[in-house]
């Protein structure tokens, strides 16, 4: 029988210590539970060799069935604790710090270190022989690797995967037709996390055989793709600068490498454009595309191309009538005009061309009470700073400048400057002037969507007044601008 002298109790003391340091601390403990499990190993290597029970020898004491028993136990836990601690030794130290958060590796090296130390138990403790049981366990292996070839094939495949690492945890991936980001990677299969918030397993040997793309590599730059069909009658050249005026358009879009406008094919119904252009950040890919969608549509509008169904006839209209009038109900304040009221605005605008880089509005300049409406070309908003200019937003056709100013007689100080070949539309403030008189509902209705613009607070922190000096804040300020410039009551 084992007694407190023998050494038996003290490791299975130990061992149960063991246990509960493994059982209940904490995962955000790794470092005290490594060290208190190496004390724990290092306890029960003491014990063993100390009282007899040498681990790579079989139990002292075959006379005594139980103690016996109870240090061969304790003799072959001493091999796989050292297994144990010897792999998460390894992975610490050997193993490079981009494979940590990679269970295929760790779960390889623990189970070939875990083998080891089973033959080792085998051959010291329990004195089998070895020879026999490897040839055994060959030809069982054989015969396991036939029965279980797709999940060998996985294996390898991951091996193969997470040695070239063409991707990581955390990247945004294509894998044959699957999209998303990768959240775990392991001796079996890659899951993605996608779009739709749902994981998508992906095993290694079908993730090695097709094409990966990986979105995040290289990380400054990250490709966008804009595809859209156009009817064959309309010219290529028309398009191709509507379409490079909308990458001109968005900000967001980087300079270099420059976007890249073409001709993608062409069929008997439709002639396919390409945008290809890049952003920096990965996470602005979907907005970027949006916004360009809706860019190519504006530009595209504004040359008279109209996108349809390529099956519908375009409907014969005056287009020059129809641009003014569309124009005109895209500026904020003109929302709620009656279409004669519309109407009569749209004669009243005289059309101005501009070269890129001309000025196009500033506060000082006599435009500084008129309404300008960008019908082609791209523009940017920007206000002086030390010398220089900062770039507040690019105006694409459709976009307008100057509604402060031709309702409120409001001057910023901004700066809009052409881009590429622009025409602008311009509208003086008399032309404004019988519409709000005649309806003065129409003009606080004006007042009120100008107050509520997301964009005209950023345009007047460049305003020459103060609007925190008006008692009743930036409506009551704009009120009191329509009255005096328009002399009336409100």
């Amino acid at each position: 029988m084992p007694t407190l002298t023998d050494g038996v109790l003290y490791g299975l003391g130990i061992l149960v210590l063991d246990f509960l340091a493994w059982r209940f601390m904490g995962r955000k403990t790794d470092q005290s539970r490594l060290a208190l499990r190496t004390l724990m190993f290092a306890l029960s290597t003491y014990v063993l060799f100390d009282h007899g029970m040498n681990p790579l020898r079989a139990a002292p004491w075959p006379g005594e069935p139980l103690r016996h028993l109870l240090a061969q136990l304790l003799e072959v836990v001493w091999w796989l604790q050292g297994a144990r601690l010897l792999t998460i030794v390894l992975d610490r130290t050997v193993l490079p710090q981009t494979w940590h958060k990679e269970r295929l590796f760790q779960d390889v090296l623990g189970a070939l270190l875990f083998l080891a130390a089973g033959v080792g138990a085998i051959a010291c403790v329990l004195e089998l022989p070895v020879r026999g049981l490897l040839a055994t366990s060959g030809a069982l292996a054989i015969v396991l690797g036939l029965a279980i070839q797709s999940t060998l094939n996985d294996v390898f495949s991951g091996v193969v995967l997470n040695a070239t690492q063409p991707f990581t945890i955390g990247d945004w991936v294509t894998i044959g037709e699957v999209e998303g980001k990768v959240v775990e990677s392991n001796w079996r299969a890659t899951s993605l996390l996608n779009a739709q918030g749902n994981i998508v397993v992906i095993p290694n040997s079908v993730a090695a055989r097709t094409n990966i793309v990986n979105a995040n590599e290289p990380s400054h730059t990250h490709g966008i793709s804009v595809v859209l069909p156009v009817k064959p009658s309309i010219r290529p050249a028309t398009v191709l600068q509507a379409l490079t005026d909308a990458a001109a358009s968005c900000a967001k879009v980087l300079t270099e490498p420059k976007p890249i406008v073409s001709v993608r094919r062409a069929t008997n119904d439709a002639m396919e454009y390409e945008i290809v252009c890049y952003v920096g950040e990965l996470d602005r890919k979907t907005g970027v595309r949006n916004e360009l969608f809706d860019l190519a549509h504006r530009h595209l509008l504004s040359r008279g191309v109209v996108l349809q169904p390529l099956s519908v006839p375009e409907p014969v209209s005056d287009m020059h009538t129809d641009e003014k009038e569309r124009l005109l109900r895209d500026v904020l304040i003109f929302r709620t005009l009656e279409h004669d009221e519309i109407a009569g605005l749209a004669t009243q605008l005289t059309r101005h061309e501009f070269d890129a880089d001309d000025i196009v509005y500033r506060a000082d300049d006599e435009s500084g009470h008129e309404l300008h409406i960008l019908a082609q070309g791209v523009a940017k908003v920007s206000v002086p700073k030390a010398g220089a200019e900062i770039e507040l937003r690019r105006l694409a056709p459709g976009d307008s400048i100057g509604q402060s100013g031709i309702l409120a007689g409001v001057r910023t100080a901004v700066v809009v400057r052409a881009l590429t070949r622009a025409t602008v539309f311009r509208l003086d403030r008399s032309a404004l002037t019988p519409v709000l008189a005649r309806r003065p509902e129409v003009a606080k209705e004006m007042c009120r969507l100008l107050s509520e613009h997301h964009a005209t607070e950023e345009l007047l922190l460049a305003a020459p007044v103060d609007v925190n000096g008006s008692p009743g804040g930036l409506l009551q300020w704009i009120r009191d601008g329509v009255r005096r410039l328009h002399e009336l009551a409100l």
